[in-house]
């Protein structure tokens, strides 16, 4: 991976960016839209004379817009093909463009979208003969030894977020009840959501104020936190420090600390605190600490719920510069960057956060895609990815428990849903998930990823490999139907051919009963041994799912081959 530093230093620049010539057999732009709970929507268009431009001027990244673009040649695919990956790493307003001039050289151009300053970003650039995967994997490989990953050894703990059990609906024995159970399925860390701070009734009024609600909690959190650590779990705690309240004590009090004009309208019904102010980042960093010094407190969910009216980047600078302060003071606290899911997921965050939060649908039908889009630059283990409940609430799913979790155990795994839902079989599913999550999470967030082309629309697949290629896990996801009455075979990567795998599923109860299933067919519940050569190239028959499951192999080698 190189870095290119953009440094603009004329404050009568029209646009100062990083310019990087692109291959002319380079033939195809890839990037990433999306919408709010519709994050990392794949995008594909060719090289044309003239300009592709992709910007963004909320003062973040946005849900539409990664500040990453791919360049591939004509034959690449996950594993084989030459491409180019190029992201900015930066957290607020970017502007790319993608140019074919008119003498047939290409280039693209990475830089601020709004205002200038002195501060130097970087460029990451990626380059693979090994298709898409290699460029992600070297992405991946530094973002895991660079910023707070690369300082801050997470675990990667089971998370149980209680927002949407419970909204702003606190009530102390009710949390209690939910975190009891929330550590029978198996949780390791209880995140308390919104709503746990002073007037905090719904999303109008009390951003800026700190301090415990003492109508919710008349004895301060430390009864729930008490509960939470004698059960096993860390605790966890949200707050959208960037954000102000009209209806609050802090803006009556300090109502020229908003970021933007006087008559501008509200976003959700916030505004944005002015960080380039000294005094304001102060504040947020005393109110902080305050909290985080009086609690044994693990882990912040630090959200964002709104674009930024007049986001320079003095705004993004200020903040690197409140979480550095935050770190430092607080080195065993992992942050995690939440902007109503999606919005500010970029490599610069994650030099200050160690997990993203990568979406606020825990729609796993739509996770499943947006997690392996996400993996062409994000590690598996920083994407936060929660059970969700059994009416998604957002977009009015239904969908089986075991693929709920199944989706859930690819990534940072947890659960946000009320488990009173649950019935004991729901139940039982869930701890035999993350149970497997716990005994196979350090194999997988140190592996290599992959990415597996299926061929077939209705399936999107991944693994991962051990640095010794001795062992493997693969996910099969099954979306909608399958056109073809026979399912493809599955080709693997990233093993050694000299050597033998045996494999078989992790849980069985997805597969259709035998009454459903293509008699030509093995017991595809059976474990098999094929030669990582075969396994690579041939590939081998997988089983016919239903939509909205998902299948785990789990394979070791047997010995070299004969």
């Amino acid at each position: 991976v190189l870095k290119v530093s953009v440094t603009p230093t004329k404050d009568d620049c029209v646009w100062l960016a990083a310019s990087i010539p692109v291959p002319d057999y380079l033939t195809r732009i890839i990037d990433h839209g999306g919408r709010w709970c519709g994050e990392f929507q794949r995008q594909e268009r060719p090289f044309v004379a003239g300009r592709h431009i992709r910007e963004s001027h909320e003062g973040r990244a946005g849900h539409a817009n990664f500040p990453g673009v791919i360049f591939a040649a004509s034959n690449c695919d996950e594993n084989s093909g030459e491409c180019l990956a190029v992201a900015m790493a930066w957290s607020g307003g970017h502007r790319m463009v993608a140019e074919e001039t008119p003498d047939g050289r290409r280039q693209v151009q990475f830089g601020f979208a709004d205002g200038m300053t002195t501060a130097t970003r970087e460029v990451w650039i990626a380059s693979s003969s090994s298709g898409f995967n290699g460029a992600s994997q070297a992405m991946q490989a530094h973002i895991r030894s660079t910023g707070a990953l690369g300082q801050k050894k997470i675990n990667r703990p089971v998370h149980y977020n209680c927002w949407e059990a419970v909204y702003f609906r606190h009530s102390v024995d009710e949390l209690k009840d939910i975190a009891t159970r929330a550590a029978d399925l198996g949780a390791e860390r209880f995140v308390l959501d919104d709503g746990w701070f002073k007037d905090r009734n719904d999303d109008t009024t009390s951003l800026g104020d700190w301090t415990v609600d003492k109508k919710k909690y008349p004895d301060g959190l430390q009864p729930l936190v008490d509960h939470v650590i004698s059960l096993g779990m860390e605790f966890g705690i949200w707050f959208e420090p960037e954000m102000i309240n009209t209806d609050s004590d802090l803006y009556r009090a300090h109502p020229d600390w908003v970021l933007g004009p006087q008559d501008q309208p509200s976003g959700r019904g916030q505004f944005v605190l002015d960080l380039s102010k000294p005094e304001v980042c102060d504040y947020l960093f005393d109110a902080i600490a305050e909290i985080l010094r009086s609690h044994p407190i693990a882990y912040v969910k630090w959200d964002h719920n709104r674009a930024l009216t007049g986001g320079l980047p003095q705004q993004t600078e200020a903040l690197y510069a409140l979480l550095n302060r935050l770190n430092e003071a607080f080195p065993d606290v992992d942050i995690e960057s939440c902007a109503s899911g999606g919005g500010r997921v970029d490599y610069g965050i994650l030099k200050h956060t160690t997990r993203v939060w990568l979406s606020d649908s825990n729609d796993a039908h739509e996770r499943l895609r947006m997690q392996q889009e996400a993996s062409r630059w994000l590690p598996p283990e920083v994407q936060g990815s929660h059970i969700g409940p059994r009416v998604c609430h957002t977009s009015g799913r239904v969908l089986p428990i075991a693929f709920r979790a199944a989706v859930a155990a690819q990534r940072h795994m947890g659960f946000e849903m009320d488990p009173r839902e649950l019935t004991d079989a729901e139940a039982d599913t869930v701890k035999r998930y993350t149970a497997w999550y716990k005994a196979n999470r350090d194999f997988m967030f140190s592996a290599q990823h992959y990415r597996l082309d299926a061929n077939d629309d209705e399936i999107v697949t991944e693994m991962f490999v051990g640095t010794d290629q001795s062992q493997f896990i693969v996910f099969i996801g099954q979306l909608g139907a399958t056109k073809q009455i026979s399912p493809r075979p599955l080709r693997l990567a990233g093993l050694s051919e000299g050597k033998r795998y045996g494999f078989k599923p992790f849980d069985t109860d997805c597969l259709p009963k035998k009454e459903n299933r293509n008699p030509a067919f093995a017991d595809f519940a059976a474990p098999q041994t094929m030669s990582g050569r075969a396994l690579m190239t041939s590939g081998f028959r997988r089983p016919f799912l239903f939509p909205d499951s998902m299948l785990i192999y789990e394979g070791v080698v047997r010995g070299a081959e004969a």
